[in-house]
């Protein structure tokens, strides 16, 4: 093997590794991109979330009721769940078709691929 093969396979070497560095660094600002995108959706929702409860408490309280009302009413729907923690956490439901139980968070069956109906109540357009 002559030097100048070694030199030149160290290069291509250095080559192969850069170009998969800077790809690595490509990939990874992408999903960070990607991350921060969905990071501003969640931002977005919450504060349209924020503006509907401050709409709907305005309202409330002008007709009448108090905020100690509102704080037993939180603490009875966090008590639905079976656990009070501060979340409404949607309870698993049963297949249509199959009667599995079905996540909350499906709109399909894992089991049958039964469509899943919205489950009463769900805020989707907000």
């Amino acid at each position: 093997m002559h030097v100048l093969d070694f030199v030149m396979g160290y290069v291509a070497g250095q080559r192969v590794a850069a170009r998969a560095h800077a790809y690595s660094r490509t990939a990874l600002a992408n999903s960070a991109l990607q991350s921060g995108a969905e990071v501003d959706q969640v931002n977005e929702r919450v504060d349209r979330l924020l503006l509907v409860v401050d709409a709907m408490w305005s309202l409330l309280r002008e007709s009448g009721w108090t905020d100690e009302q509102l704080k037993q009413r939180i603490e009875e729907l966090d008590a639905a769940d079976g656990v009070m923690d501060g979340r409404r956490t949607a309870k698993a439901r049963r297949c249509t078709k199959c009667e599995a139980m079905v996540a909350a968070d499906r709109i399909t069956c894992a089991f049958c691929g039964a469509e899943m109906p919205s489950a009463p109540g769900a805020l989707d357009a907000i």
